[in-house]
């Protein structure tokens, strides 16, 4: 899960530290993906900034992370990446099935809890996902209104 950390934070670093952090993430990442795919996940996860996540919002942080740095590594190739489809929709299974049994929460506490929703807020804030309306999620977290509809 390093490798993860590693692209994002090697965003601001020099292209040489980039590349190297590139690298290693594209080696090491149907591995990656195929333990969160199994649900093998360490009990805790550092993020960038020095977040630490345990339990269920490790689980989302490692899922949103990875969908981050294959944004990142990929560029334009990311729409159209196998894996990185797969990545979403299996993190977006339980955002909607979590939204579906809370479909009024909104805020800090639009998914799951406040930890878990900033991690989504930020997916959503790099339109990393294709299925749903990410700018509408995004007001919907940033303004604690629920939409109309409730979704």
């Amino acid at each position: 899960m390093k490798e993860i950390v590693e692209v994002l934070t090697a965003t601001k670093a020099a292209s040489e530290v980039q590349t190297a952090a590139r690298r290693s993430f594209l080696q090491a990442r149907e591995s990656i993906w195929n333990d969160i795919r199994e649900g093998n996940f360490p009990k805790s996860y550092v993020s960038v900034g020095n977040q630490k996540f345990t339990g269920a919002p490790a689980r989302t942080a490692i899922r949103c992370d990875f969908l981050l740095a294959c944004k990142i590594v990929l560029g334009a190739k990311y729409r159209s990446d196998r894996i990185a489809d797969f990545a979403q929709r299996d993190l977006l299974f339980y955002v909607l099935r979590d939204r579906e049994t809370f479909p009024h929460r909104t805020g800090a506490k639009f998914y799951c809890c406040p930890k878990c929703t900033s991690k989504l807020y930020e997916c959503v804030s790099q339109n990393i996902f294709r299925y749903i309306d990410n700018t509408k999620w995004k007001v919907e977290i940033e303004s604690g209104v629920p939409d109309a509809d409730g979704a």
